[in-house]
């Protein structure tokens, strides 16, 4: 992994543990990994204090090298695609309901895991794609298409959908 160590923001080798594969998880050998301004934002302290090492980079693509024990829509081989979410909580919790994840709004879910400078409810930190593997929520890794290379699927997965998606909700037609 690429990790930066202080506000800085200059990356160096880095290795550590991934943490345990849950059962909803699969692994990612990482092929491709976008360079976002957030990224950079991010190393530098931009939105606040960093937690370091920082491992960041969340427009990752790459192939599913193992997969948990619950995990049906995504199987080893399969290549996929991880944006800024990496988890969330999805109202499985009957002690700690989730009106965000209920609603169908697991994208602003209060116990939300970031790709990276966030914590999973174990207490492990998330790291992103700038690593040889990532470890995700099968519920935030992407099938693509084949005829979508992966090298152009990259960097779509942010500044993409950061396009679209406004486009999309006001209708706007071609």
């Amino acid at each position: 992994a690429y990790a930066a160590f202080d506000a800085k923001g200059e990356v160096k080798p880095w290795q550590y543990q991934s943490r345990p594969l849950g059962r909803e998880d699969v692994e990612i050998k990482i092929s491709h990994s976008g360079i976002c301004g957030s990224d950079i934002h991010t190393m530098e302290g931009g939105w606040g204090p960093a937690a370091y090492p920082c491992v960041v980079g969340h427009e990752i693509v790459g192939e599913v090298t193992l997969a948990g024990s619950d995990v049906k829509t995504l199987k080893v081989g399969d290549r996929v695609a991880v944006g800024a979410q990496v988890w969330a909580c999805l109202n499985k919790n009957p002690e700690k309901p989730c009106n965000d994840c209920a609603d169908g709004e697991d994208a602003v879910c209060d116990h939300a895991v970031y790709t990276y400078a966030s914590t999973y409810p174990d207490g492990s930190p998330a790291y992103g794609g700038y690593a040889d593997y990532v470890r995700v929520d099968n519920n935030y890794a992407f099938k693509l298409p084949e005829n979508i290379p992966s090298d152009v699927a990259a960097p779509l997965i942010c500044a993409g959908a950061t396009v679209f998606t406004p486009l999309k909700q006001e209708g706007v037609k071609a």
